[in-house]
């Protein structure tokens, strides 16, 4: 197979109020407005689409499956504070131990999960 990853979709009911929660308080680019339902961001190379949806996502986090996207950090503690103080809703008040090191999970306002893990 000659697969490659290409993008990833982020499903959201607010096409601002996603951009905003994104491009300001994760810091994505803005690439390109294709319609006022489609946006594409950019995260270090790799498009992040916005499409509008009618619904939110009400999986939970522990029981569901689902895909998660993953962000790296070297410093949890501390970008745990940064998004904190831009009022990004964290899971947990502390660090959690995985395998390959620490984690949080960052919960948008459309309920899709975002991974931030600091590998040891």
């Amino acid at each position: 197979m000659s697969l490659a990853m290409c993008m990833i979709s982020i499903k959201v009911n607010d096409i601002e109020k996603a951009k905003r929660f994104y491009c300001e308080g994760l810091d994505l680019q803005l690439e390109k407005v294709y319609s006022e339902s489609i946006v594409e961001l950019n995260f270090d190379g790799l498009p992040i689409i916005l499409e509008k949806v009618s619904e939110l996502n009400t999986l939970d986090y522990y029981d569901n499956s689902q895909i998660v996207m993953g962000l790296q950090t070297k410093d949890l503690v501390s970008e745990m504070e940064i998004l904190q103080d831009k009022g990004i809703e964290l899971l947990f008040e502390e660090p959690q131990k995985c395998p390959p090191g620490l984690f949080n999970v960052i919960k948008d306002p459309f309920g899709n999960f975002i991974e931030i893990l600091e590998f040891q």
